[in-house]
Formats: C-alpha cells, sequence, structure tokens
C-alpha cells in the first residue's frame, strides 16, 4: 500500500520591499528586445543600492515582458511619470561603464544609417564580457575629458611605399597633445603583423578578433579607462571610445575586410565619418576608395599624395619576358610574383578595343555557361546579340582564370633558387631575413612584406574584369600596392602582365592612384554606381518579394535594379529570392527610413521578416 505523503501549504512569497533612488529615480534604458518594431528606450526605476553605479553607459537586467533582458543606461533623469507605473532595473551586468556618451550616440547613428536595432551593433562594438578584468577597474576614476567642439582635420593620403603607414603613425603621435590619442584600423591579421614589424614610438593597445577572448575585454577597458597614446585593431575596434580631438587612421578602407559579415553589415569607412564630428580622420592607402576621392573632390577631405618614386615597368608586349625580369631580379635580390586565385566569375570584353562589356544599369557582363548569351551580373538582364557600345564590335573577348600550373612554370624556369609559396591558409606575411635570395610566389591580397629587387604581376586582366560591384577599386589597390613594393634603386623592375596599350597599363605608367580613381568615378555618375547612389539587398521568401516589387515600381525615391531567384528555401521550404534596390545619394536619409519602415511594418503586421543588407561590398 502506498505512503500517503502529508499536506504542504504553499508559502506566500511577498515581493520584498526595495528602496528607490532618492535623487534622479529613473534611467532610460536601451533594451535588448528581440523585436524589430518595438522601441528602444524604456524608464527604470534606480534601487538606492545601486545608485551611485547607476550611469550612463552601464550595462544592466531589467524586467521585460515576463523576462529578463539585457540593456545599457543610455541617460539619467528626474521622473516624469507616475513612479508606481514603472518597474525596478534588476541588477549590474557589470559596474563599469562600457559605453561613451558619444558611442552611444554613435550606435543611435549606426541604426539610423543601417535600419537596425541598437543590439545588433552593440554585438560587434562591445567584446564579449569577462568578469576577471574588471576588478583592476572598479575603483578607477575615469578622466574628467568632457566633449567640446573641436575642429577635426580629415585627411585622405595616397602612399608611395610600404613603410609609410608605420612613418606617418610616427608622425601623428608625435603632434599629438597629452590627452589625444591615435586608433588606427588595419584590413586584417596580415596587415597587423605587417605594422608591428615596423618601429613604432608607443607600444599599441591591440583589439582584434585573433587575441584570446580575455585579453580583448582587458584590452578594451585599457581603452576606456587608461586611454593609451596608440590603439591598433580590426574592424570592431572602429568603436573604440577616444578622448576628445583624438585621430582615427584607417589603412585601406575599401578592403573587403572593412565590411562587418554580420547583420547589419556596417563598414569601417561610413562608421568613422559618423564621428567625424569629434575627431580627425586619415585614410591612407596605395589606392583611395571612390568614397574617399569624392569627399576630397568635394573639398570635404583634405588630398595629399606622397611623391612618386621612379621604376621601371615591362609590359607583355615588349621585348623583355617575364622569366628575365624574375632571372635578372634574383641576380641582386628577392622577386615577388603575384597572381590570382581560382574561382572568380571575371566579366567579358570586346575582342577588338578591349573595352568592359557593361549593361544599361551599370552591371558588368558575364557568360554564365559555355555557349550561353552574355548575362548582366547586376540585373541579370540577357543580351543575345551584343554588340561593344564603343566600337560596335560583336566578337566577345573572356578572361581566363589564374592557374596553380604558371606558379609551378615559373619555380622549375630558375633551378638554384629557394621558392617561398603565400597564398590562403598558407599565407607569409613577413619574408624572413635569409643570406640567399629568395623567390616568392603569391596570390594577390597574401603578399609578404620584404624588399624586392623585381615584381612580377601576372593574370592582371582577370584580376580587373572580375564582375563584382567593386572590382576595378580592388584590382587598383592591389596592382598599386604592389608596384611600391619595389623598392626603387637601379635595375628594379616591375613586369605587368597586359600590353602597354591597355588602360590599366597606363594608369601604372603614370604611378597617379587618385587621377585613376578619378576616371572611374566619372563613369559611375553616369551609370548611377555608388558612390553616387546607395544599394540595398532585401532577401525573403519569393512571393513577398515580388510583391514587394510590384508595390515599388511607381516609388520616385527607389530604383528596383532586379529581383534574383536564391538557391537555398525558407525553414518552411519556399523559394527566396532577393530583391536590389538603390536610391540616389541625396535621398541617403529617406533610403534608410523606408528601409526601417519597411521591417517595422512587416514586424507589426506579423509578416515573414525580410533580411535586408545595405552598402554591400558585393551584390
Amino acid at each position: 500500500m502506498a505512503e500517503t505523503k502529508p499536506l504542504r501549504l504553499r508559502t506566500q512569497r511577498v515581493p520584498k520591499k526595495i528602496a528607490v533612488a532618492i535623487e534622479n529615480s529613473v534611467v532610460q534604458v536601451c533594451v535588448d528586445t528581440g523585436v524589430y518594431h518595438l522601441p528602444d528606450q524604456y524608464d527604470y526605476l534606480v534601487p538606492e543600492s545601486l545608485s551611485v553605479l547607476m550611469v550612463p553607459g552601464v550595462f544592466v537586467k531589467v524586467p521585460f515582458g515576463k523576462n529578463e533582458v539585457a540593456g545599457y543606461v543610455v541617460s539619467r533623469l528626474k521622473s516624469e511619470v507616475e513612479t508606481s507605473k514603472l518597474k525596478l532595473v534588476s541588477k549590474l551586468i557589470s559596474p563599469l561603464p562600457l559605453l561613451t556618451e558619444e558611442l552611444i550616440e554613435i550606435i543611435n547613428l549606426t541604426c539610423e544609417r543601417y535600419a537596425c536595432k541598437p543590439w545588433d551593433v552593440i554585438r560587434s562594438a562591445i567584446p564579449s564580457r569577462v568578469a576577471g578584468p574588471e576588478s583592476i577597474y572598479e575603483s578607477h576614476s575615469l578622466s574628467s575629458n568632457t566633449r567640446r567642439n573641436p575642429k577635426p582635420k580629415h585627411q585622405l593620403t595616397v602612399t608611395n611605399s610600404p613603410d609609410s603607414l608605420g612613418r606617418i603613425i610616427n608622425e601623428i603621435l608625435e603632434r599629438n597633445k597629452e590627452s589625444e590619442q591615435l586608433l588606427v584600423i588595419v584590413p586584417d591579421e596580415r596587415d597587423l603583423i605587417q605594422l608591428l614589424d615596423t618601429k613604432l614610438n608607443h607600444e599599441p593597445v591591440l583589439l582584434t578578433s585573433n587575441i584570446d577572448k580575455s585579453e580583448r575585454y582587458a584590452n578594451y577597458l585599457k581603452t576606456r579607462f587608461l586611454q593609451p597614446k596608440l590603439i591598433v585593431g580590426t574592424r570592431s575596434a572602429i568603436f573604440t571610445p577616444l578622448n576628445p580631438s583624438s585621430t582615427i587612421l584607417i589603412f585601406n578602407d575599401g578592403d573587403e575586410s572593412m565590411y562587418e559579415r554580420r547583420h547589419p553589415n556596417w563598414n569601417v569607412r561610413d562608421i568613422a565619418l559618423l564621428r567625424s564630428g569629434d575627431f580627425s580622420l586619415h585614410f591612407l592607402g596605395a589606392s583611395p576608395t571612390l568614397e574617399t576621392v569624392r569627399l576630397a573632390e568635394l573639398g570635404w577631405i583634405g588630398k595629399k599624395s606622397e611623391g612618386a618614386v621612379k621604376r621601371e615597368i615591362v609590359f607583355s608586349d615588349s621585348r623583355t619576358s617575364d622569366l628575365s625580369v624574375i632571372k635578372e631580379g634574383l641576380k641582386v635580390g628577392n622577386v615577388l610574383v603575384v597572381l590570382a586565385e581560382v574561382g572568380y566569375i571575371n566579366s567579358i570584353a570586346c575582342q577588338k578595343c578591349r573595352n568592359r562589356a557593361v549593361c544599361e544599369c551599370g552591371g558588368k557582363l558575364f557568360l554564365p555557361s559555355k555557349g550561353a548569351s552574355p548575362q548582366c551580373y547586376l540585373c541579370t538582364k540577357v543580351y543575345s546579340d551584343w554588340q561593344c557600345d564603343w566600337c560596335q564590335g560583336k566578337t566577345i573577348r573572356t578572361i581566363s582564370k589564374g592557374s596553380d600550373r604558371i606558379a609551378e612554370e615559373i619555380g622549375k624556369a630558375v633551378p638554384g633558387y629557394r621558392v617561398l609559396t603565400s597564398k590562403g591558409s598558407k599565407r607569409l606575411d613577413v619574408l624572413p631575413n635569409l643570406a640567399e635570395h629568395v623567390l616568392v610566389i603569391a596570390s594577390y591580397g597574401c603578399e609578404p612584406k620584404g624588399n624586392y629587387a623585381a615584381v612580377v604581376l601576372k593574370s592582371v586582366e582577370n584580376l580587373a574584369n572580375r564582375v563584382e560591384l567593386r572590382s576595378l577599386e580592388s584590382a587598383r589597390r592591389l596592382l598599386f600596392e604592389n608596384l611600391i613594393r619595389v623598392r626603387g634603386d637601379k635595375g628594379s623592375r616591375i613586369f605587368v602582365d597586359l600590353e602597354s596599350n591597355h588602360p590599366i597599363s597606363q594608369q601604372l605608367i603614370r604611378a597617379n592612384a587618385y587621377d585613376a580613381a578619378l576616371l572611374e568615378i566619372n563613369d559611375r555618375e553616369v551609370l548611377n554606381l555608388p558612390p553616387f547612389t546607395r544599394i540595398a539587398i532585401i532577401s525573403g521568401e519569393s512571393a513577398a518579394i515580388r510583391q514587394l516589387a510590384t508595390q515599388l515600381e511607381d516609388n520616385s525615391l527607389l530604383h528596383t535594379v532586379a529581383v534574383q531567384p536564391l538557391l537555398d528555401k525558407s525553414e518552411t521550404g519556399k523559394s527566396q529570392s532577393r530583391l536590389i534596390l538603390r536610391a540616389n545619394i541625396v535621398d541617403s536619409k529617406d533610403f534608410s527610413d523606408f528601409l526601417r519602415d519597411l521591417a517595422r511594418y512587416r514586424g507589426i503586421k506579423g509578416l515573414t521578416s525580410f533580411q535586408i543588407r545595405m552598402d554591400p561590398f558585393a551584390i
């Protein structure tokens, strides 16, 4: 017989009465609601026990609906509503104010530009918390530096040497006043390693994704509370808190690594421009981006080109072969051979005049398969009877892909020399100091820092004729970067795998990357491409995307470029498509507002959500 257990009465739990702060008893908290159409900021009461620590910039836990969620304090103020209607802050996540007033504002501006929520940005801006390092700073008082109205100076510098970055960093540090800092953003770990190989006058604090999680958070706390003179980091470090009138230096802002891969897909250049009212910006690289050239032409940013170093360039239609340049170069120093990686879709050109085949929408044409008609990479329009806009020629020129076989053949042609390779996961960042002269074979973007008597640039036409939105800009940067890797002494040469009358060859001969970018800008203005337009990609279920495209046909703000089917299906098994939109740059704010309202409307109506990418690096 089962034993009967005695009945137990439930204990009635009475909520503990918590004292509320006497002064400024209310805080505005930006809450991580996880729901797009809900407001971001809500009022909460400050418990007296947390009153001293409850300052703008601290992260807290607050009750929201039936859950307890994270938030950060935006401001603290007197109560303007009946306090009995407000809930109390539950607890502090961290006693340290991790955000500054300026960063809170920049996060809001980023949300406005990229049609996203503050917590979409916070996840990139603040490193993951590790409690251990915080104890060092719990009693640390922040400096009394307050935001003032500085007169920042913005600069674009086109460099002529691989050592320019380190030299300019030291020059800025020398000029900076006592409280001013320098934040340097580089694209990736390779650039960081090459920079640290340079002698810097101050020890940098590093903020990169490659360092240990605990070290990264500890370094972020250093930047927040100790205000180091020099901070060097990759993409997310653009949100680093800085003292007023400091400088942000961005190296190669057009590199793909400068674009956040997760939603909301912001890029370093745009965030820096949002911070330009408080800090001086300095853009640096061997070839400028179209956006910075446009700003320079508008007079918003100063421009400076370091004097070009005279270097001998040999082209494929000369009597000197690439192997001859390699063999002669190895006699006096190291030689770098750079090849294009395989696997990229290449655009087509006219066989007669060699000009790129371009669609009426501005996109490049390519051949989707053997025997197929040319098709636009951007709007997918098919040209069954294509002819060149420049010379009316009808013969299509296709660009071959890079090949590992080229590297193998070059290595065999120079026996007796050590061959080093640098590509992909086997990247070599800095050339080791060796007693012998070596041949380095690298893919574009993986070239090691070193002293070279000769550089051979292969697969150049392949590199410049990819169909991506920024392919020509990227190719120009890679070519000019390699151009300045060659030391400028007598006997040093560059071989370029192009004929001397090719437009890119002429740009390299003139050694003026700024003017080359200016030529492309003029073309893009006519074609309504960035930097004169903003582009958004909206992805979702095909039926909803087609319906949206139809609704936007008569919209004067937006221009529908294309509706493209996607291979992936939704979780419900429905087909997916994407809609490519663009708007004139002067309508930038209205463009962002429209996309934010679109996402909010679909949330309120309970419709399937769209994935929105704005200003993407590639389509």
